[in-house]
């Protein structure tokens, strides 16, 4: 099982010591044969401590404090060079105290979770779900505990780690309704996480079906205000979606009407936009880039938008202004081959080579760069 945010627990191992027990020592687990060459076994760092101030480490680490940190090295990390040795261990161990480890590692969890201790409560049910992948009530349990962390994470204002935990959470849940299609809960938790990422159709299809599936009384009234409370914004998927599948005219009938109550929502203005300069309405998708940067200046796409559109309409000195516009605020390849290309349409082979040339140093794998690069070999 792959995790996308092992790499802000794995300083946790801090917390753990490692010991090595001698394959012919005292130490022994019926059932479980240690390596010719010993092996080195994790122990909790508060375990050790309190063994030594009570001068009783030997009662202290025993095979239970061994078992515990094994799960959790485990959780942590898990790719850690002992972990094969550690799970046949933890299978002796259980086997021979009768204890059932997912209990455990649920347990446990849960312990950690109800004193705020998240990232502990993860872990343990990290090292569920590496051991036990199609475990259902893990991977859930996992996912909510991946968003208490993201929150936390909101909350430094790291949003690169708290990207990550919530990426987590989503294949988990999408995992569990895999594995159980019948899991209201998991679409429940879905429908935000696909609300989040601009998915609005998505998101409803997902909130439908947990109402389906059935949802206590409060749940199914918060989620049927959110179905009614986004309808505009599943329409507005719908019509870019229609777009980008090259039906423009379908794609107007959906987003036209949701001007009227959204004038100053960029995005939409900016699929109309799209819209019109597909179907050549190159005068009529201009006004609507220009409505644009009325509201925001610097929103760079629809300047470039803009001089493509002059562009097509063989303004090349306009079009040249607005790609300069454009580059002053984003050196992009793109932008700087349209800029180039411009140049090089009005007669301007120096700047043109200039500007496609720096586009190609900043981006040489750059598909459109290299093709403008070509064309511009046919005028050297």
């Amino acid at each position: 099982m792959k995790f996308k945010i092992e790499k802000y627990i794995l300083k946790k191992a801090e917390e753990l010591a490692f010991i090595k027990i001698k394959h012919d020592g005292e130490f022994k687990v019926d059932g479980y044969d240690i390596p010719k060459g010993g092996l080195d076994v994790p122990i909790k760092n508060e375990v050790l401590v309190k063994g030594i101030k009570e001068k009783t480490a030997q009662d202290n680490i025993n095979a239970m404090s061994i078992a515990d940190a094994m799960v959790f090295i485990i959780g942590i990390d898990s790719q850690f060079k002992n972990n094969d040795e550690y799970k046949k261990f933890l299978d002796a161990f259980c086997r021979k105290i009768d204890l059932d480890l997912k209990s455990y590692m649920g347990y446990m969890s849960k312990k950690y979770f109800d004193i705020g201790e998240y990232t502990d409560s993860l872990i343990y049910l990290k090292a569920l779900i590496t051991m036990y992948p199609d475990d259902i009530d893990g991977l859930y349990h996992y996912a909510i505990v991946c968003q208490e962390v993201a929150k936390q994470y909101q909350k430094d204002m790291d949003n690169n780690a708290m990207n990550k935990f919530l990426l987590d959470a989503l294949e988990k849940l999408e995992k569990v309704i895999q594995l159980e299609d019948g899991f209201a809960p998991a679409y429940y938790h879905l429908g935000y996480h696909y609300y989040n990422q601009g998915q609005y159709l998505k998101s409803k299809v997902i909130w439908e079906e947990a109402l389906k599936l059935g949802l206590d009384a409060d749940l199914c009234a918060e989620v049927q205000d959110n179905i009614g409370k986004m309808d505009f914004k599943v329409q507005y998927e719908e019509g870019y979606n229609l777009i980008f599948q090259g039906k423009p005219e379908q794609g107007l009938e959906k987003l036209l009407p949701l001007e009227e109550d959204h004038p100053d929502w960029w995005n939409l203005l900016f699929m109309i936009g799209l819209a019109y300069k597909e179907m050549n309405e190159v005068e009529e998708a201009k006004k609507y880039f220009e409505k644009i940067l009325i509201i925001k200046p610097h929103q760079v796409d629809a300047i470039v938008e803009l001089g493509l559109c002059e562009a097509a309409t063989f303004n090349m000195e306009k079009a040249i202004e607005h790609f300069e516009t454009a580059a002053k605020i984003k050196e992009d390849p793109e932008i700087l081959c349209n800029l180039g290309m411009a140049y090089l349409n009005n007669g301007n082979l120096d700047d043109a080579i200039y500007y496609i040339e720096r586009a190609y140093e900043l981006n040489p794998e750059d598909e459109i760069t290299v093709a403008c690069l070509k064309e511009l070999d046919n005028y050297r």
